[in-house]
């Protein structure tokens, strides 16, 4: 542990002794959130690469992921692995080459001071990457992978999960020294600046290790760095839009069953579920799926990078318990979503205004923050609440934070999703078809596979917002009109309509309901809730148990139909 930042030490104090100070650089960058470096003790399957490698698929031996990719056995075994964790020298190297590769301007000025080879001929690099070590020793901690997209949108069960290995612990950040040095007599002062400029910028953008894409590695320059007016520039036309977000939750767990967390994987399967489902709406299953894989990669079958970007920065309040029972967690922070300024403006972003306006994120996501009796009588809490909020201009060039989702009025859901379409059909002409999965039995997001309504309840909101607690403590009183027609008993615990959680046999609801803070019009109540069924193949008009559902839904009181199916 001490070797590393003590080696730091001793080369920048020979620069000075020897007054080729301005050859050597440092600072200290943050790991905000876990950087994965692998599975160990197998170097052979997976090590920590650069940001801008595919990482590989996940080996399979005799049809499943092998044995010491078991979450089980690993979390047995080997919780926590007896070595302190650091970042390669050749790992930042690597991303800032990346990254220089991708920009014209500056290509060749990398090749000649990082070096090169070119058919026989090798040409040496004149900067040296030092190994990056934590300011404090940190251990290599066991961290999971969940594939949800065949349960969460497909219904095809459950994904097993899968151990990987990371540096941080996904809670606390990690200080650590990056440093690189010129050789003398063969590069400048300029050139190390240059280089140090690069290397601020690239692990910036990038992250560091794999599964950067998906948030892990998010890393942050010392506090004194401001990229210039150029290497902004050069950022190939992507762009990014931040959140803030406050999310309510039952509570996420990570491989150790018993300890609360919520990690930038939660994120990523949620916009890619949310992707899928709208380009099953308008293109058959196939040219979907491949659509996705172009948009946020894919590791099987054949390995592909993706172009959309997602990063999370906890703050302070970081999976704090409530302060009553029956106990939910809060977790504050900020979503960085990045991807070419087109994608992301006219084709990202408007997914996200549907998803945050009809669900959650994580665990429960598909119901609201409620309380809800177990079958021994113990009360639990359950389901999500999810607030998104965004810096705008207002009207008098100032800006200020709103919340990110759509009113409680059909004609801006319609105008929404046409003007998303729009761009779609732009975006991937040949690929159109909106008839191709109507009949598909999944989770299809298009006006002719969906219902959205809202509806009244409950009176009021059940959680305070503020102090991190129950209001409402009878379970009867959390949950609106759509709650209360879910947990009917044709629909509480059927795997048609209303889903199961049991472990035996579980399976996720085709109906989500979000609640939200605005009274409604017709009945007297603080809140409503938004319902959202996937009709999943079946027509309204069948005898299906969705159908059904929607029927049910229909009769209600203070309805107020905002997209989709209508009968």
């Amino acid at each position: 542990m001490y070797t590393g930042p003590e080696l730091i030490k001793l080369l920048e104090n020979q620069h000075q002794r020897r007054g080729n100070s301005d050859l050597f650089r440092r600072g200290t960058f943050t790991l905000h959130w876990r950087s994965k470096v692998g599975s160990f003790p197998h170097p052979d399957v997976e090590t920590m690469v650069s940001a801008g490698e595919p990482c590989g698929a996940w080996r399979i031996a005799n049809g499943r992921p092998e044995d010491k990719r078991q979450l089980d056995a690993n979390l047995d075994k080997m919780l926590e692995l007896p070595l302190n964790g650091y970042i390669p020298g050749s790992s930042i190297r690597g991303i800032v080459r990346k990254w220089a590769m991708e920009r014209p301007s500056i290509r060749r000025q990398m090749l000649e001071l990082l070096g090169c080879q070119e058919r026989n001929v090798i040409q040496a690099g004149k900067i040296e990457f030092l190994d990056a070590w934590p300011s404090e020793a940190t251990k290599l901690v066991l961290d999971i992978v969940n594939p949800q997209q065949k349960f969460q949108v497909y219904h095809e069960g459950q994904g097993t999960p899968l151990s990987l290995y990371t540096l941080g612990n996904g809670k606390d950040s990690v200080a650590v020294t990056v440093a690189i040095r010129g050789i003398p007599g063969k590069v400048s002062s300029q050139d190390v600046e240059t280089i140090w400029q690069w290397v601020q910028q690239a692990l910036s953008v990038y992250g560091i290790g794999s599964r950067t894409a998906a948030g892990y590695g998010c890393i942050k320059a010392p506090e004194n760095f401001q990229a210039s007016r150029e290497l902004r520039q050069a950022e190939n036309g992507c762009t990014s839009k931040t959140f803030e977000f406050t999310l309510y939750s039952q509570g996420c767990a990570g491989p150790d069953r018993e300890k609360q967390e919520f990690r930038p994987s939660h994120w990523r399967g949620w916009l890619r579920s949310w992707i899928l489902r709208f380009l099953l709406g308008v293109m058959s299953k196939d040219r979907a799926e491949a659509t996705l894989w172009e948009l946020m990669g894919t590791l099987e079958p054949n390995t592909r990078i993706g172009c959309v970007q997602i990063r999370m920065t906890p703050t302070e309040t970081w999976g704090e318990r409530s302060d009553n029972s029956p106990y939910f967690y809060i977790w504050k922070g900020e979503l960085q979503i990045t991807a070419p300024s087109e994608i992301l403006n006219k084709i990202i972003l408007p997914i996200i205004r549907f998803a945050v306006s009809v669900g959650g994120v994580g665990r429960g996501w598909r119901r609201p923050l409620h309380i809800f009796h177990m079958n021994n009588g113990r009360a639990s809490s359950r389901g999500s609440l999810l607030i998104m909020k965004h810096q705008v201009r207002n009207p008098e060039g100032k800006w200020e934070r709103k919340s990110f989702g759509l009113p409680l009025n059909s004609e801006r859901w319609t105008s929404a999703y046409e003007n998303w379409l729009t761009a779609v059909r732009s975006q991937w002409a040949d690929r159109i078809d909106v008839n191709a999965n109507r009949l598909l039995a999944s989770e299809v997001f298009s006006p002719h596979t969906c219902a959205i309504y809202a509806v009244p309840g409950p009176e009021a909101n059940p959680v305070d917002e503020n102090n991190f607690e129950w209001l409402e403590t009878n379970a009867i009183e959390t949950r609106g009109e759509g709650m209360h027609l879910i947990y009917e008993p044709n629909y509480k615990r059927n795997p048609d309509v209303g889903g199961n959680a049991a472990n035996s046999n579980p399976h996720c609801s085709w109906v989500s309901i979000r609640r939200i803070n605005i009274p409604s019009k017709e009945i007297d109540a603080d809140c409503q809730e938004i319902v959202c069924l996937f009709l999943g193949g079946q027509s309204p008009q069948s005898n299906h148990i969705r159908s059904r559902f929607l029927q049910d839904l229909q009769r209600m009181t203070g309805l107020v139909h905002l997209f989709g199916v209508r009968s």
